[in-house]
């Protein structure tokens, strides 16, 4: 299992996202696909934005964090209140058992 965190801000004319974590983690679950290998996610909010730690299955960190990049940008798209978000970044770590 690996961990990919992942940093959501908003675009240089949005405001801050009024979505709460708990909403937050229900979209994320819904968006998730069988392939992404999504066993656990956790958010933390921020001053400008906020981070999710997204803990995934996946062959090596290069295949979790195209899985986890591809998930976080799905909920961008179809998130209203993330219109005009962007990911910042995404750094995977980990290969636990």
């Amino acid at each position: 299992m690996y961990a990919a965190v992942v940093v959501f801000k908003p675009g240089a004319d949005q405001a801050k996202a009024s979505v709460d974590s708990a909403s937050l983690t229900d979209a994320f679950w819904a968006h998730a696909q069988e392939g992404d290998g999504m066993e656990h996610v956790r958010i933390a909010d921020g001053a400008d934005g906020f981070s999710v730690v997204l803990f995934m299955h996946g062959g090596d960190e290069a295949e979790v964090a195209t899985s986890a990049l591809a998930l976080c940008w799905r909920l961008v798209m179809v998130m209203p209140p993330l219109t005009g978000w962007y990911v910042d970044s995404c750094v995977v770590r980990g290969a636990w058992r």
